[in-house]
């Protein structure tokens, strides 16, 4: 059975934007310009994601980066908050 031009146009995209991406996180893991803590938390990832046995530990590596994210981001706008705080404090 042949599959349609849609689904093997999609599966084409599909492999060009992989590509893409690959190309992006290669660049950012060799860019000497690209701050250490990205590089390994980029290479963290990649080693978590392929230490997975399916889809479905993949799925919750992905949700665990994402929360671990989002903390790391409330955690950088209550220190910008308290320096901003410290800031005031010492210029007022």
């Amino acid at each position: 059975m042949a599959e349609s031009p849609k689904k093997t146009d999609y599966q084409e995209r599909l492999r060009n934007l992989s590509v893409l991406a690959f190309d992006v996180v290669e660049s950012l893991l060799t860019d000497t310009e690209t701050p250490i803590e990205i590089r390994l938390n980029t290479a963290f990832r990649i080693v978590e994601m392929c230490a997975v046995d399916n889809r479905k530990e993949v799925g919750q590596a992905v949700i665990k980066s994402i929360e671990h994210n989002a903390l790391g981001i409330t955690q950088n706008a209550q220190n910008l908050a308290h320096i901003e705080e410290l800031l005031k404090q010492k210029f007022s």
